[in-house]
């Protein structure tokens, strides 16, 4: 009985998540949806690899933001206390991450996976902005480091734990521009100056040439240092890709022929 239970609570993991990805797939968007068993059995934590260190919102679209699942460990009735697992995990520093030791009093709680015989996942959008007061922020150019300390015995302990001896930690590194500055682009290459020869006065006993002068790019905009701003949860969100510049300027063209035609 006990393994058919294990059989019927793994199928409806797995059917449940199928479905979500088949309902994601159907919109077109380059947003991208991970999965995350945050269990000490899950590879992704093994010390040997990279694996923990996720870069999310690559290429992404404009107003579109990947998203994450965090599943806590789920059992069916009759396991022994000594084989579930439970889990706090907390958004930490850099510092404390790499410790495996948190030192803010107030540590900022991701998610509580205290109830085993529950499924319970908690969803993450990597957006900068949120439109719930608190919510959770993640903005261009950032890490930000996840970690759980939680031990078979301690739930709410905050140093070591399952962090030191299985690895149990994350990073999210959100993607965002670097800041550049291009070389000057020479002014025979230019798009932007008219194509006519260079002007050349001649003299006697010297040759002068004028050149239009090199072109400068600006810098691109930093971005402002901001505060890790998470919660426990957040609902599931997915943007829109904006509207081509096309349509734009076609709105804008009959607006102005509207106005014309009134007058």
């Amino acid at each position: 009985m006990v393994w058919q239970a294990s059989v019927l609570v793994n199928g409806l993991i797995l059917l449940t998540f199928s479905l979500h990805s088949f309902v994601t797939a159907t919109i077109p968007s380059s947003a991208k949806f991970y999965t995350i068993h945050w269990n000490s059995s899950n590879p992704i934590f093994r010390i040997d690899n990279t694996d923990n260190i996720i870069d999310v919102n690559r290429y992404n679209l404009k107003f579109e933001y990947d998203q994450v699942n965090l599943i806590c460990p789920v059992y069916v009735p009759g396991t022994r206390d000594e084989e579930m697992e439970k889990y706090i995990i907390y958004n930490v520093s850099k510092d404390e991450y790499e410790t495996c030791r948190i030192t803010n009093p107030n540590p900022r709680i991701i998610a509580v996976c205290d109830k085993p015989y529950k499924l319970m996942y908690f969803t993450i959008t990597f957006r900068p902005f949120t439109p719930q007061p608190g919510g959770l922020e993640f903005l261009p150019g950032h890490d930000y480091y996840f970690i759980s300390t939680s031990t078979s015995d301690d739930l709410h302990r905050r140093i070591g734990g399952r962090c030191t001896t299985h690895n149990m930690k994350i990073v999210f590194k959100v993607w965002g521009p670097t800041q550049t500055t291009s070389a000057p682009t020479p002014a025979t290459a230019s798009r932007w100056w008219p194509v006519t020869s260079p002007r050349t006065t001649t003299t006697s006993t010297t040759t002068t040439t004028t050149t239009p002068p090199p072109t400068t790019t600006k810098k691109a905009k930093t971005y402002n240092k901001h505060p890790n701003e998470v919660m426990k949860s957040e609902e599931l969100t997915l943007g829109a890709a904006p509207a081509p510049r096309s349509v734009c300027a076609l709105v804008a063209l009959c607006a102005v022929t509207v106005v014309f035609a009134m007058r």
